[in-house]
């Protein structure tokens, strides 16, 4: 039976490596086939134990840290790519829950918090697992998120391949011809090399004008650009379709609104982007709870919600 803390284990002795050997590890000690595998390392990258390049094919783990979940819980959870198994860090006080089924088949590794009641236990805690402790990664994270910005120009998608357009309005892409026709702007979806999906983007910029002044200008010049398929999808989406959607947990009498934790959810056609999806797993250091339409993160306070919805231009519907 494939065990998945011990995989990380060994990710975590590897330290970097090639996407196409772990792909192939990873299938054979999982007993899938790829499609499955890749879906489950990038489930792996959201829970924040390893980065992973995959246009460049190339993988690195997360050191071994222990940061405070966010609010006075004094819990924390151990993040990054763990190099040993959950029974040595439970022999040293920490809790071990596992993760939620995976509709792939393939199982998460476990997530491992510690509850303390002084710092000093904390700290202990940290040097006994040769881990360092880091101030609340989540809150880190959500002050670090940045609004979309689009990627390197590229060149257009070539005029004789199948091309789809992202509907603005439904969320979902459509055929779309490109002989013959100037395109709209917008994110496209196409293949490349007739095997791998890649997303364009096709901005615009906005008509600079004068008041008063009347002068006939040429129409500004559109570009191509390369971009994630996630954070394409919600930069091109209208920020009312497809929005966050966030419902407080049982209220703390006295808390303030802006801490209090719920659950965030997100529409599988516009799922989050790794940052975002990264920063709202931190909050418990679970893995999303998915759903055939929906992904939902747990324990996430208002203001990493509303945070998260800022960056992504999104709306956040409040229940």
């Amino acid at each position: 039976m494939f065990d998945p803390d011990l995989f990380i284990s060994w990710m975590a002795e590897q330290g970097t490596g090639s996407l196409r050997s772990l792909i192939r590890d990873a299938s054979w000690a999982s007993g899938h086939d790829r499609k499955p595998v890749t879906r489950w390392l990038s489930r792996i990258e959201a829970l924040g134990a390893v980065t992973i390049d995959w246009r460049g094919e190339q993988w690195h783990t997360s050191p071994c840290e222990v940061t405070d979940l966010p609010g006075n819980t004094q819990t924390a959870v151990l993040t990054g790519a763990r190099p040993a198994a959950p029974a040595f860090y439970r022999k040293r006080g920490a809790a071990a829950m596992p993760q939620r089924h995976e509709q792939s088949g393939i199982p998460l590794p476990a997530a491992l918090w510690l509850q303390y009641t002084e710092r000093s236990r904390l700290h202990a805690f940290a040097a006994a697992v040769s881990a360092a402790v880091a101030p609340c990664a989540a809150e880190s994270a959500a002050r670090s998120l940045s609004a979309f910005a689009p990627g390197p120009e590229t060149a257009p998608p070539a005029q004789d391949i199948a091309a789809e357009l992202l509907d603005p309005v439904s969320g979902r892409f459509r055929p779309v011809g490109l002989v013959g026709r100037r395109p709209i702007p917008g994110l496209y979806k196409y293949k490349q090399f007739g095997r791998m999906d890649r997303y364009a983007l096709l901005r615009e910029p906005p008509c600079q004008s004068t008041p008063g002044v009347h002068t006939r200008v040429s129409p500004p010049e559109r570009t191509w650009h390369s971009v994630d398929r996630r954070a394409g999808i919600h930069h091109a989406l209208r920020p009312s379709v497809l929005p966050l959607r966030w419902r407080a947990d049982r209220p703390v009498p006295g808390q303030p609104r802006r801490n209090a934790l719920g659950r965030l959810t997100a529409d599988r056609k516009a799922p989050l982007p790794l940052a975002q999806e990264r920063t709202a797993v931190l909050c418990t250091g679970l893995a999303s709870l998915r759903t055939a339409d929906t992904e939902h993160y747990d324990g996430v306070p208002f203001f990493i919600a509303e945070r998260i919805a800022h960056t992504l231009h999104r709306r956040l519907e409040t229940a």
